[in-house]
């Protein structure tokens, strides 16, 4: 049995920062991890690092493709997609490397790969590849170990060949033709980015819109832009089964009590994540999960057992990597610091790396309706922002939530070119508590995207 001050479980965007600073304050950490492949969790290795690497690329190929629009005229186009690929993979590797170098040069942490799980309530044994075990005890254990695609029950799924969001990263080809289930945000952009390598791309959607969780305006307004990117989308349907068609991989689906077939060379099944928490056997330490199998903690990240906390996807909530990050530093404040910081009221940003963008920060209209709160709804269409006129880029929807009684910002869905920094400047003035109405008189240079917030909010005024 090794005696440690901290246990930490995973080594993703919350685990990281977290055993460097609990190391530098003199607390014998130990992190694990399943292998070095898998050192720096999947934003670093399969999501937020390759992919939008990749969408780079892709958005490059498409401004070349576009360039008559500003008089430009291009010949003989074409990729190397090896090189393509090759460039994602440096990155990746060289993100690693750093990685690696601060971890050995951090006193007091000791990196160890292997499985973990449970064996009690502050005990974890790790299971190395070589058939040895380790066990560890602390009485501070951070359970970090996120969460992986979910596979959806398709009949025939089992018999075909198909990717999800990590493995489709490595392909040396690009698809002829790409089947993606799933209308949110991985199935999206990755979906767009083969289109623009030159793939002829469908998207297979249940539900009646893409982004099943944005406004109805805004999925609409997005759509309409992929769709003149060349995507085509089957929405309402549900799809019955999978089978092989030759080379080829055949999908049935329903729609209005009929079913049609498809078929394409790949086939991409984005249906969401699920928690990794089934694999850590936490039902040893006493640790309870929600009705979807994810670790249940409160504002504080701490799980039922004292001691024992759960960060980034893990826990439940919104899966990003900055969300994760945030977990670190409320635990950082409040262990290290002596602080008092909490998941409660903050401020939740995201953004979807399509072209345009879709950034996101607090409450879309659906769910301020929902919550029952007197607002106003404030829009304008991309047509009327002078940056993307400029640009080429007329494109898109710019909506904010505002309340009626306070003024205040309760929250913006912005599609547009850079909509995710958009998003951020609306973030500060809602974290400043800034009036809505302010932003209408901001001076901005000109000419800048983020000057057509005098415009958005100038529609506070008009009935």
């Amino acid at each position: 049995m090794i005696k440690k001050d901290a246990i930490i479980i995973g080594s993703g965007q919350a685990a990281k920062p977290l055993s460097e600073k609990l190391s530098e304050a003199g607390w014998k950490t130990v992190m694990i991890e399943k292998s070095e492949a898998d050192l720096g969790g999947p934003c670093l290795n399969v999501g937020c690092t390759p992919t939008k690497t990749l969408i780079a690329s892709a958005k490059v190929m498409n401004a070349i493709n576009t360039a008559e629009k500003h008089g430009i005229s291009v010949s003989d186009l074409k990729i190397d997609f090896g090189t393509t690929q090759k460039r994602k993979d440096k990155i990746v590797k060289d993100s690693k490397e750093g990685l690696l170098k601060r971890t050995a040069a951090a006193e007091n942490l000791e990196l160890v790969y292997g499985t973990a799980s449970f064996s009690s309530k502050k005990k974890v044994i790790v299971k190395k590849k070589n058939g040895t075990t380790q066990e560890f005890t602390a009485p501070y254990i951070f359970i970090d170990a996120g969460a992986r695609p979910a596979v959806p029950k398709i009949k025939g799924l089992d018999e075909v060949k198909w990717y999800d969001s990590s493995g489709i990263l490595a392909l040396e080809e690009i698809p002829e033709k790409l089947i993606v289930i799933g209308a949110g945000y991985i199935g999206l952009e990755l979906g767009q980015m083969y289109s623009r390598f030159g793939s002829d791309v469908t998207i297979i959607e249940t539900a009646s819109q893409i982004m099943s969780g944005e406004d109805q305006d805004i999925a609409e307004s997005l759509q309409e832009l992929l769709e003149a990117d060349g995507l085509h989308f089957l929405l309402n349907c549900s799809v019955e089964m999978v089978e092989k068609a030759g080379k080829e991989v055949k999908v049935t689906y329903s729609a209005d009590d009929k079913k049609t077939s498809i078929s394409g060379t790949h086939l991409l099944v984005a249906t969401g994540r699920e928690s990794n928490a089934d694999g850590l056997n936490v039902k040893a330490a006493g640790i309870k999960l929600d009705k979807k199998g994810y670790i249940k903690v409160n504002k504080k990240l701490e799980t039922n057992i004292e001691g024992i906390y759960a960060l980034g996807d893990i826990n439940g909530g919104p899966q990003f990597t900055h969300i994760a990050y945030n977990d670190f530093v409320i635990l950082r404040t409040n262990l290290l610091h002596k602080g008092n910081a909490s998941t409660k009221g903050r401020i939740v940003p995201y953004t979807m790396f399509t072209d345009p963008q879709l950034g996101r920060v607090g409450l879309s209209e659906d769910q301020a309706t929902k919550k029952g709160l007197n607002f106003k709804v404030i829009k304008i269409e991309g047509k009327r922002i002078t940056r993307g006129i400029e640009t080429g880029e007329p494109q898109g929807l710019w909506k904010a939530i505002v309340d009626k009684e306070t003024g205040l910002i309760l929250g913006a869905s912005i599609v547009c070119t850079e909509g995710g920094e958009i998003a951020s400047v609306i973030q500060m003035a809602m974290h400043g508590k800034i009036p809505a109405k302010d932003l209408s008189t901001t001076i901005f240079s000109h000419p800048t995207y983020s000057e057509s917030l005098n415009t958005l909010f100038t529609e506070m005024y008009k009935e």
